[in-house]
């Protein structure tokens, strides 16, 4: 995601009026909630990033949650 971030490929949400943070993610236990601004650029860098980490960890994404 970082990688994503610095060729600006993916925009995340920054929260904060005088000095904002950008946020991506945040995680839970065994969850994750990744976090971006409303663009279809996000969902296709979204998706590219988790195919890629389906194709190295060998783990499947549901893309229908």
């Amino acid at each position: 995601m970082e990688a994503m971030v610095e060729r600006n490929l993916f925009t995340g949400y920054s929260v904060g009026e005088l000095v904002s943070i950008s946020v991506l993610h945040l995680q839970f236990v065994d969850d994750t909630l990744l976090v971006g601004v409303k663009s279809w650029a996000n969902v296709r860098a979204l998706r590219d990033v988790l195919v890629l980490f389906e194709t190295m960890s060998g783990l499947k994404v549901n893309f229908n949650k």
